[in-house]
């Protein structure tokens, strides 16, 4: 790259471009800790070092991410922010990014004394002694490339502490959305014992021409006792390459549920991994997507059960129409100490056109000899026919017949995510997707 294109992105820049200098001048403006800054340089070392994936390894030979131009999304200006994104009411407090830059969080009575919401930069200054022995604790530089680059050029982000004992009964909401070529975000929550929590992160941002590339994090800390409900709305523009690493850990008691909706981007690419590490520890894993146009998807899903008598039930969904597209690789893994554990994993594909395609991949790894329950099905297949002929049949035009069934192969999901804002949010967005709408 030119020698002249020495600063990292902001939201109002004009050609920057990435390297060690670069990430040392941006820490120093954004005054953040010295220990934040060494590891953003090591994750920067761990970038140039590494190589893209192979495309012919199992995880990556069914998405096709060569369309990435790396070293152009690497030295490209921001545009004009998005004008239009999510409603926001009903909410303890919420956060807004653009490309980073936090506006001020929002926060109503109703957040209890000691919850912390801020974005993560402010956290890593303020409370270091929460942020860093958790931050890149679950989600690693050294997981893959892309991984490395967010690492090492995140900004704004989010961090969620909630202290032992705390309810926090409405949703924290964080707005995420970007104008550019790049953006890395991390968001990190902390649920101490006995503590309850729901974050809804909606990720948006308008179609264009040009590409663009996200790389995200998530990191969830369950302590004993804890309920953490975890919800993603993904609705990317049409250009965006989304690649996301989402990990939590559970221990004793500890509840988890996890909601993502797969609606927009180009490509989307998301891994996210279960560890139920502590005795009774249980995990609910609900996922939808709508691809229209050529979109991708492609989930790698991970219940790893490594303590006793603890539980993890999955289900995903995706209709697919045009030449869209989705591949879903399932695992459940029991461990030699996860005894009297259970687990199930199901993956339904609705396939609205011949050019659709759909490839869902349940795997068991079963190592325990006294499993309560482990299962698993998947399925890929168009509109039921017969159904279709009935709706029909009573008057009812075939667009909106089968926008019915769409609708209702959906509506157990959506039943299921434990946020009526968010239910409400997701149905207006997959009815204007099905009417075809943009």
């Amino acid at each position: 790259m030119p020698a002249d294109k020495g600063r990292l992105v902001t939201a109002k820049a004009t050609v920057p471009a990435i390297t060690s200098e670069a990430i040392r001048e941006r820490s120093s403006q954004d005054s953040e800790p010295e220990w934040l800054l060494n590891r953003r340089l090591a994750a920067w070392q761990v970038f140039e070092a590494m190589s893209m994936p192979n495309p012919l390894e199992e995880e990556w030979r069914r998405t096709d991410i060569s369309g990435l131009d790396l070293e152009v999304l690497l030295s490209l200006s921001r545009a004009d922010p998005p004008t239009s994104g999510p409603s926001d009411n009903g909410y303890a407090a919420r956060l807004t990014q653009i490309d980073g830059e936090s506006a001020e969080v929002e926060v109503s009575s109703e957040l209890p004394k000691g919850v912390i919401f801020s974005d993560l930069q402010t956290a890593a200054r303020k409370y270091p002694e929460l942020v860093e022995p958790h931050l890149q604790s679950l989600v690693r530089e050294t997981d893959w490339k892309l991984q490395a680059l967010q690492a090492a050029i995140w900004r704004g982000g989010a961090f969620v502490y909630v202290p032992r004992g705390t309810d926090v009964v409405l949703p924290l909401r964080l707005g995420t959305s970007t104008t550019g070529s790049l953006l890395g975000s991390h968001v990190l929550i902390v649920a101490e014992e006995n503590s309850g929590v729901t974050v809804v992160q909606d990720a948006y941002s308008e179609d264009d021409a040009a590409q663009s590339l996200v790389s995200g994090a998530v990191e969830i800390i369950c302590g004993a006792d804890a309920r953490v409900r975890f919800i993603e709305m993904q609705r990317w523009g049409n250009n965006v390459f989304n690649f996301s690493t989402i990990r939590a850990r559970l221990d004793r008691g500890s509840e988890l549920s996890c909601s993502l909706a797969g609606l927009g981007s180009k490509l989307t690419k998301t891994k996210l991994e279960i560890d139920l590490e502590g005795e009774n520890s249980r995990a609910e894993i609900l996922g939808l997507s709508f691809g229209d146009g050529s979109r991708h998807f492609d989930y790698n899903t991970v219940q790893n059960h490594t303590g006793p008598r603890t539980s993890s039930d999955l289900l995903f969904k995706a209709a697919l129409s045009d030449a869209s597209s989705e591949v879903w690789n399932g695992k459940v893994r029991i461990q030699k100490g996860a005894s009297q554990s259970q687990a199930g994993q199901v993956s339904r594909n609705l396939l609205l056109s011949k050019q659709a395609r759909a490839a869902p991949i349940p795997v068991l790894e079963i190592e325990a000899y006294d499993v309560l329950r482990c299962s698993h099905g998947a399925s890929a297949g168009p509109v039921d026919q017969e159904q279709l002929f009935y709706l029909e049949s009573r008057g009812i035009p075939p667009g909106e017949a089968e926008r019915l069934l769409v609708q209702a192969f959906f509506q157990e999901i959506v039943d299921r995510v434990p946020e009526a804002l968010f239910r409400e949010q997701v149905m207006i967005e997959l009815d204007a997707k099905i009417g075809g709408e943009e």
